[in-house]
Order: C-alpha cells, then sequence, then structure tokens
C-alpha cells in the first residue's frame, strides 16, 4: 500500500484497502450515500481491549512573508470535521484484521492541497482529511499503538443540463472610444473536469478595416488567502491550459464561431471558505489587425465553477438522491458539528461479537447516530467571487 500517506506510523498498524479498491472513499459523496471504508492491519502480539478511530477534516491556509531579513509565518486553521469512534470489546481479543465502516456527511469539500510553484514543499492552502487509530492492549504495562493517514475525499455534483452564461457587449478603440464590434458569447456556467467545454459566440463589426488575426481561449485559476488576525490577504493566479484558434471566415461584416477547450483532470475544484477561495475564470483574447493601437486588442473574462460533475445520463439513479442545491453550491465549507460515537460495554450484553458482526453492529449505531446537525451557511456569509449572474442559495 504504498500509495497510502502516512501522517505518523507504526511498526505494529497499517491501513488497507478493500480489495479492489485504490481509495478509502465509497459512494460519490455529494449525490449518494458516502463512506470511509478499509481495513485496519495488527501485526503485535498484544490482546486487545478496545480500538478508538478518529476522523479530522481541516481548512488550513498558510504564508510567509518575507520583508528584508525579517521572515513572518501567517497559519490559519480551521476544522470542518471531527467524528470519533471507539470500539470496545467484550474482553481481551487476538485481532490481525479489523474492517472499519462508517459514514460521511455530504457537504463535505473536496480534497485539495496548493503548493508555492517555486519551492513544491511550501504549503499555501488545502482541505486535508486524516483518519488516526489507536489500539488500546487490555494490558495496561503495554504501550498503545497508533497510526494515522491521509484521506482524499472527492465531492461529485450533478447536472440536469448545461447553463449557458449570456455575455454580451460592444468593445471600443481606446484612442478616440468609437465603437469596433458587438459581441455575444454563451459560456458554460459549470466546466466539468476532464470534459470539453463549447463557447459560442458572434461578432457583429462595425469598423470593416478591423481583423482578428488569432483567438486565445484560457482557463485561470484565481487562488485567495484571508487571515483575519491583521486582517491581510494575497492572491494568486495561475493559467492552467490555453489553446489558439484560428478566426472563422466573416460575412456580411460578422462573425459567428464555436470555441472549444479541454478541462484537464487534475484541477483543483471550486471553494469558497473561511479562510481560501479558489475560483476560475474563462478568458478570451482577440488579436486585431486594422488599428495602430495594441490596446485595442480585445479581453474577456468570466467567471466560471469548476467540479467534479457527473450527467444525468450517466446515472439515472441520481434523481432520487440529488438535491438542486448541489447545482448552486459546488462545496459547502461548513464545519460539521463534532459527534462523538462510543460503544460501550452495554451494546456486548447480547453475546460476544465476532470482527465481522461487530463491524456490522457498529455499522448500525454509526449509520442512526451520524446525522449532520445545523443548517448550511449561504455564500452571503462568506467570502466568494462567482459569476454575479449565479443564484445563490
Amino acid at each position: 500500500m504504498d500509495d497510502i500517506i502516512y501522517v505518523q506510523r507504526d511498526n505494529n498498524v497499517t491501513f488497507s484497502y478493500e480489495d479492489g479498491f485504490n481509495t478509502f472513499q465509497r459512494g460519490e459523496l455529494g449525490l449518494s450515500n458516502s463512506y470511509l471504508s478499509g481495513n485496519l492491519n495488527y501485526y503485535g502480539a498484544n490482546m486487545i481491549s478496545s480500538i478508538e478511530f478518529y476522523f479530522k477534516g481541516v481548512e488550513e491556509a498558510q504564508y510567509t512573508d518575507m520583508v528584508g531579513r525579517a521572515i513572518t509565518n501567517k497559519n490559519n486553521n480551521r476544522i470542518l470535521i471531527e467524528k470519533r469512534l471507539k470500539v470496545n470489546f467484550n474482553g481481551p481479543k487476538q485481532i490481525k484484521s479489523y474492517p472499519f465502516k462508517f459514514p460521511l456527511p455530504s457537504n463535505l469539500s473536496s480534497s485539495f492541497k496548493i503548493t508555492n510553484k517555486n519551492n513544491l514543499t511550501q504549503l499555501i492552502c488545502q482541505i486535508n482529511y486524516t483518519l488516526h487509530a489507536t489500539i488500546h492492549p487490555s494490558s495496561k504495562f503495554r504501550n498503545k499503538d497508533i497510526a494515522e493517514i491521509v484521506c482524499p475525499l472527492e465531492q461529485v455534483l450533478f447536472r440536469n443540463n448545461t447553463t449557458y452564461l449570456n455575455v454580451d457587449g460592444t468593445h471600443y478603440d481606446p484612442r478616440n472610444n468609437e465603437p469596433l464590434f458587438e459581441y455575444s458569447f454563451q459560456v458554460p456556467e459549470y466546466l466539468s473536469l476532464g470534459s470539453q467545454i463549447f463557447v459560442p459566440f458572434k461578432i457583429k463589426f462595425r469598423d470593416t478595416w478591423i481583423r482578428i488575426v488569432r483567438i486565445e481561449i484560457s482557463l485561470k485559476r484565481v487562488t485567495e488567502i484571508f487571515f483575519e488576525k491583521n486582517g491581510t490577504s494575497f492572491k494568486t493566479e495561475h493559467k492552467c491550459h490555453s489553446t489558439l484558434k484560428e478566426p472563422a471566415r466573416i460575412i456580411n461584416s460578422e462573425l459567428s464561431q464555436r470555441l472549444s477547450l479541454s478541462i484537464p483532470r487534475k484541477l483543483d475544484t471550486s471553494y469558497s471558505g473561511m479562510y481560501i477561495n479558489i475560483h476560475y475564470k474563462l478568458c478570451i483574447k482577440f488579436l486585431l489587425t486594422g488599428t495602430e493601437d495594441a490596446d485595442s486588442d480585445f479581453y474577456l473574462e468570466q467567471d466560471v465553477i469548476v467540479a467534479n460533475i457527473k450527467d444525468q445520463t450517466d446515472d439515472q439513479s441520481c434523481h432520487n438522491s440529488v438535491s438542486d442545491q448541489y447545482l448552486s453550491r459546488p462545496h459547502s465549507p461548513d464545519p460539521i458539528n463534532q459527534t462523538k460515537i462510543i460503544l460501550q460495554e452495554g451494546f456486548d450484553n447480547a453475546g460476544e461479537f465476532t470482527v465481522q458482526e461487530r463491524q456490522e453492529h457498529d455499522f448500525h449505531v454509526q449509520e442512526h447516530d451520524f446525522h449532520v446537525q445545523g443548517s448550511r451557511r449561504s455564500h452571503s456569509q462568506s467570502r466568494t467571487s462567482t459569476s454575479s449572474n449565479r443564484e445563490n442559495p
């Protein structure tokens, strides 16, 4: 299991995936019932009295400010979720492998990690989920065994159709403020990871001497970090992908064309939290000829949402489990109220459990107690820079 990232290692404890899987996440987070599921393996010789699991999700932002020789480190952390599960056995047990499984709240955000492009070891911001396991020996004279791993999560959004934002306007000559052409774009509001998008547009020229030589369409990520202690913030921009297009033929002073752009599969999805704001802009640039001023080139930016989207055609069963809130809220950064789920000895009155029976028993208790309390926070209560045309719940 070399691909499992350990935060804390123990010679006697490892985690492993279920057979046939390469992730601990089960189900499509945000669409259907989702769980953390896997195996905790124990190689020690001690008899075990209990196992304790601790699942935690954190929003973290860091920044290093260097002024002269002075270095100031800024760090903000916010707990998104904390869940505890303790399994008490009816007497000492000899355990080699313990299968765990417990549900996840549907409004958890996808994991991501952004580092300094000049120093990949320097963290800028992340959403990070970890699973911590403590194995308690039955003897007080024996040491506990502890291991902790990173548990990446991926949220999925449902889309019942493709929605477009209409972007219309007039482009003017900066020298004399004379109109050069009128434009109309249809920009998709949601961009799915690994997909190809299309942007139809129409240009009606006012000046017959103006022509478009080259068209560039690109996707830009904007990352904003906020620090509450001193009220400072900083922003970085990164061009994720771009492509050049030749303009179509002009007929009757009009140009009609459809641009396309492939969205990379490995992108961080849009996120709006307390300290971190990741949003994307679709950028379109026209290199013009027929004008002496280079500043007269056309440039347009439009806010879009990048998400892991599941189409209606992918699985018709999505209709039974999805809500419209996922169409307008790609990620909910709200903290989940801390819940402690402890299986006490009282649950063992019905008799002794085998490992598998214990697991099934644990699961039913968790299903009952893992209900998320509290309401979600609206976008108006958090920092966001998504499109003004987008409806906020």
